[in-house]
């Protein structure tokens, strides 16, 4: 990933985060890690949800339909010329994590 490219996803992971602290989500989100194209047309944002799966869902789901709104606002926000049209994806980073370390854990006992 070039300078560019990480900056951009830097300054997207922070409006991005700030952004959605202002909704009423139905669980609590974060923003993990953002990624964009080379060619800076387009960025998938990474939210990590913490509650069951169907908590997760209602909070995509609600995510998915304030895109518009929060696409307005990071192109007035970055005032760039290119701004990566964003996509949310649920991150199942932690959970893939928290059930290695449980693997791990039932081996070590045996």
């Amino acid at each position: 990933m070039s300078r560019r490219t990480e900056k951009v996803s830097s300054l997207l992971h922070q409006e991005i985060a700030r952004l959605i602290q202002e909704f009423e989500l139905p669980a609590l989100t974060t923003v993990s890690k953002v990624q964009v194209t080379a060619d800076l047309k387009w960025g998938k944002v990474f939210v990590t949800v913490m509650g069951d799966e169907a908590k997760q869902k209602l909070t995509l789901a609600e995510l998915k339909k304030n895109i518009y709104g929060i696409q307005k606002a990071v192109n007035q926000e970055l005032g760039m010329k290119i701004v990566p049209r964003i996509s949310f994806i649920l991150d199942h980073g932690e959970e893939y994590a928290a059930k290695i370390n449980e693997l791990l854990r039932k081996a070590r006992e045996q």
